[in-house]
């Protein structure tokens, strides 16, 4: 006996197999968008940079600046506009500059200080070789003669110096210093200390500064770059001319101001003193009221003993008799 076939329904839901594919493939994009955004700049230099020596082939040969030669042109076009500073600096940095060429050239002390122009200031440059070790912020005993060759050349100068202290992207995790701002920040101290016990610099002239990593003065791709990334600059820039000074000297009275005018030319001031004048003048007539009369008052009165005879003894007849 044959079975009975069954006629097959119609699946009217089938599309939710395809609906499902591709809510699973949507939700898989959008994770891996919010991953790469997610990624730490650091460690993908980190893994590019072993990756590339690993390998010998360097993965990102433009070094991120891009693959378009005219993108690249117009970078290189702006950063060397930025570098060229035309703005004159002041005679005082002026001189400053010439003679520290000079100074390099004889002394070897500093020879490798270099000096650089940045808008009115000017930038003495010293790398971290020089003065300090490998992750230490203590001054090395070496260069001590560059900073006091350095200290008694601007000491003689009416200048201003800011310490900068700069590391590289390396991060630093130790006992003393827990990241690249407070490393910058010691060495910078380290030596502004330096420069005013050592180097008899007068300390209101002086300041300190930490950047970090923050201020590069080349990428962070290379050990050279790096390298040069951590330094110590000493930025000069000169003081404002004691104008205030001048003109005081010149014009005293318009420091000290108008004289204060006398007391006792005010009406009020006359006022005063003539009622404190007034009982001493009550007083004194008190004292003349109970003195006794002068002598003077006598004299018109007749005295006893000076009292002449009386008229009818002057005409008296039995005086003349007897």
């Amino acid at each position: 006996m044959k079975k009975k076939k069954h006629p097959e329904h119609v699946n009217h839901e089938r599309w939710l197999v395809s609906y499902a594919d591709f809510i699973t493939l949507l939700f898989a994009f959008f994770v891996v968008m919010f991953a790469v955004s997610q990624v730490d700049s650091r460690k993908v230099g980190r893994f590019t940079e072993s990756f590339s020596k690993a390998i010998g082939i360097a993965v990102f040969p433009h070094n991120g600046h891009g693959v378009l030669p005219g993108l690249q042109a117009a970078i290189a076009q702006t950063e060397t506009q930025g570098s060229n500073d035309t703005q004159p600096l002041p005679s005082e940095l002026e001189e400053l500059q010439s003679l520290l060429m000079a100074e390099s050239a004889r002394n070897v002390a500093l020879a490798n200080v270099q000096v650089v122009r940045r808008r009115n200031e000017l930038v003495l440059r010293l790398p971290e070789g020089i003065v300090f070790a490998s992750g230490d912020a203590s001054v090395k005993e070496s260069a001590m003669r560059t900073l006091l060759a350095l200290a008694a050349t601007l000491r003689a100068r009416r200048v201003d110096v800011r310490v900068e202290g700069h590391t590289d992207n390396r991060p630093i995790h130790t006992a003393r210093f827990r990241s690249n701002w407070e490393l910058s920040t010691a060495r910078a101290t380290s030596v502004l200390e330096r420069l005013i016990e050592d180097g008899q610099m007068p300390p209101e002239r002086l300041s300190a500064a930490g950047y970090g990593e923050f201020h590069p003065v080349a990428s962070n791709d290379t050990d050279a770059n790096r390298q040069l990334n951590r330094r110590v600059d000493l930025v000069v820039s000169a003081q404002p001319p004691p104008a205030d000074a001048g003109e005081s000297a010149e014009q005293p009275t318009d420091a000290t101001g108008p004289a204060p005018a006398d007391p006792h030319d005010t009406p009020d001031a006359q006022a005063l003193v003539t009622d404190a004048q007034a009982p001493a003048a009550d007083a004194q007539a008190l004292a003349t009221d109970a003195a006794p009369e002068p002598a003077q008052h006598d004299a018109h009165e007749p005295a006893p003993a000076h009292d002449p005879a009386p008229a009818h003894d002057a005409h008296d007849p039995h005086s003349s008799a007897h």
